[in-house]
């Protein structure tokens, strides 16, 4: 029997948190395989538990006492699949819904090749069905450190391949749990954001392949954990990105690659102010300076400032 934990990861959210179990209910389940869904609420202001067991009966809960961050949240629930001897840990967000067919091309992948660490599927955006969200990711070094891979793409057979990738994002990505076990889970000094692309890096340098399979669809409503679009450029998105570009150079960069990353920032600033100016989206551009600003000088991330409701103890909030 192969054992599969699916993750969603809830903060404030719970009716995204609901059509997201309702749509693993009609998963195309392989024969040999025993999926456990787990649902991990992230210390949210409300959370009940009745509409989850009402559409999905078997779905486990984990309540976390404060907000862990994506990272502290998502490890939660990984840690609790690889004790209960999980062979393979999906983690997924809770606005995405998942197609019926999305679980077992991820699990054709990585079951023919031993070294794939991780699979990650097609990603189409919830309000505009026919086009990508994104495939797969690249890191490129420049100011925003990574590219989507196919994202505002029509959906089309361009993206319906099976190739190894860069980085896969975790809106949906099926982690081998020997890899889990090898190198762990999220850096938790990442919080959220980039923390799959240094998962990825990680992986990588133990020897560890990441794949894509575009037969493997979700849909992701995009931005919706970070109150949509514009709140979530102008909010602790554009903080947390550019904080852990920085994290994530220092730890992963060469020195040609740093310089690239930093010339970037600097050439592109008064350009993105500008742009950003026209919006009225010059808070998310400060956001962006104070993120890059704190990783240089190793300062915390002040969760209580951004809204991320720390605990009481927390440094810096």
């Amino acid at each position: 029997m192969t054992k599969v934990y699916a993750i969603v990861l809830n903060w404030n959210g719970l009716d995204d948190t609901v059509d997201c179990v309702r749509s693993m209910a009609s998963l195309d389940i392989p024969e040999g395989v025993e999926l456990t869904v787990v649902v991990v609420d992230n210390g949210s202001e409300l959370f009940e538990v009745a509409p989850l067991e009402r559409v999905f009966p078997s779905v486990r809960i984990v309540r976390n006492a404060v907000n862990l961050g994506y990272c502290g949240g998502n490890n939660v629930g990984i840690r609790l699949a690889l004790s209960e001897a999980a062979d393979w840990v999906w983690v997924l967000n809770n606005d995405t819904l998942i197609g019926p067919g999305a679980l077992r091309p991820l699990l054709e992948t990585g079951e023919r090749n031993p070294r794939v660490g991780a699979v990650g599927g097609k990603v189409l955006r919830t309000d505009r069905p026919d086009t990508l969200w994104m495939a797969w990711g690249r890191v490129t070094w420049l100011q925003s450190l990574i590219a989507l891979v196919g994202k505002d793409r029509p959906d089309g057979a361009d993206w319906d391949v099976e190739r190894e990738v860069d980085w896969i994002p975790g809106c949906s990505i099926l982690m081998r749990a020997r890899t889990l076990g090898e190198i762990g889970g999220f850096d938790e000094n990442f919080f959220a954001y980039h923390e799959d692309v240094d998962w990825a890096a990680r992986a990588q340098d133990a020897g560890w392949e990441l794949w894509y399979n575009g037969a493997s669809v979700i849909r992701h409503a995009v931005n919706a954990s970070s109150g949509g679009e514009e709140a979530s450029y102008n909010g602790f998105r554009s903080y947390l990105s550019a904080r852990n570009s920085v994290l994530y150079a220092r730890r992963h960069g060469s020195t040609p690659q740093k310089l690239r990353l930093a010339a970037a920032i600097v050439a592109t600033l008064p350009f993105q102010w500008v742009r950003r100016a026209l919006r009225g989206q010059t808070a998310g551009v400060r956001m962006k300076i104070r993120g890059w600003r704190d990783a240089l000088r190793g300062s915390p991330i002040p969760l209580k400032a951004l809204g991320l409701k720390p605990d009481k103890r927390d440094p810096a909030s």
